[in-house]
């Protein structure tokens, strides 16, 4: 039977981490800014909140540094290619790098931010990984194109034909970055979903799009970065969004907030773990 891809959203999960009396450090930054993406295959789009928009986030200038550490990492170094090492991708622009990022992670770790916050962009479109706005491609698959789909119990897979257009490279960029139980629980497949998964040696995925959080505004959103817990092993930080309710946020939220009826804070944690490759996320989100 044929599952409604139209009613495929690839949701966002915001833990309610509250801390009280935390002592730890913290540091405060707004969010960065999103832009069109540059796709020439349609997504499949499904409903999206009220506040909605149809683009896929790129990273630009962040609108406030200066309680928070900005990446600092050369350009030369970290910004990956077609043709580079698994450990340099994905690809960062000068924008990229311009994302804050907590300032109490070594600079080892906030490069590892920077390259998990740019993969997690596909959670707005899945079809923004083929997006060479994105992910440039030097030599993209000229033999196939997006109308050349593979039905996989019941889902239409798109296949990818730029930079992650083969599967090895997609997942051991994946696997540099986030634990395999965050990829086969959170990423890779949701709710039962397998998103993206290889076929014959080649990338697929279900092309969809979400929309963002009804209170978020590129703008005039702003996150709190707090250190919740540190061990040799282990690094939790917890993530505090704060929605404007002002002319930024629709109308239709700001009433709701004002009326008691929904927060304009959210509260998630991001948490790094250490293995015998080095550090990876286990837990990791976005404001939108």
């Amino acid at each position: 039977m044929k599952h409604p891809i139209a009613k495929v959203v690839l949701p966002i999960t915001l833990s309610a981490f509250l801390l009280t009396g935390c002592q730890s450090p913290s540091t405060s930054v707004s969010s960065p800014s999103l832009s069109q993406p540059s796709s020439a295959h349609p997504a499949t789009t499904s409903p999206m909140p009220e506040k909605a928009a149809s683009s896929t986030p790129t990273v630009e200038n962040p609108q406030d540094t200066s309680e928070s550490e900005s990446s600092n990492i050369d350009a030369s170094t970290a910004s990956g290619s077609a043709s580079s090492d698994i450990k340099d991708e994905p690809y960062l622009s000068s924008q990229d790098l311009q994302v804050p990022v907590p300032d109490f992670l070594t600079d080892e770790q906030k490069l590892l931010y920077l390259r998990a916050y740019k993969m997690m962009l596909i959670r707005i479109g899945t079809y923004a990984i083929d997006d060479t706005q994105y992910f440039p491609c030097d030599n993209p698959d000229t033999t196939r194109t997006y109308t050349d789909t593979i039905s996989v119990d019941g889902y239409e897979y798109t296949p990818a034909l730029n930079h992650y257009r083969q599967w090895d490279s997609f997942y051991s960029t994946l696997r540099g970055i986030f634990t395999e139980g965050f990829l086969d629980s959170d990423y890779l497949s949701f709710d039962g979903v397998t998103y993206f998964r290889p076929i014959e040696g080649n990338m697929y995925y279900i092309s969809t799009e979400r929309g963002f959080d009804p209170g978020y505004n590129q703008d005039s959103t702003s996150m709190d970065f707090t250190l919740q817990e540190e061990t040799p092993d282990k690094i939790v930080i917890q993530v505090t969004a704060t929605y404007a309710i002002d002319e930024s946020s629709s109308q239709a939220f700001r009433q709701a907030v004002l009326d008691g009826l929904i927060s304009n804070t959210k509260n998630y944690s991001i948490t790094l773990v250490r293995s015998d490759d080095g550090w990876r996320f286990s837990q990791f989100n976005v404001p939108y």
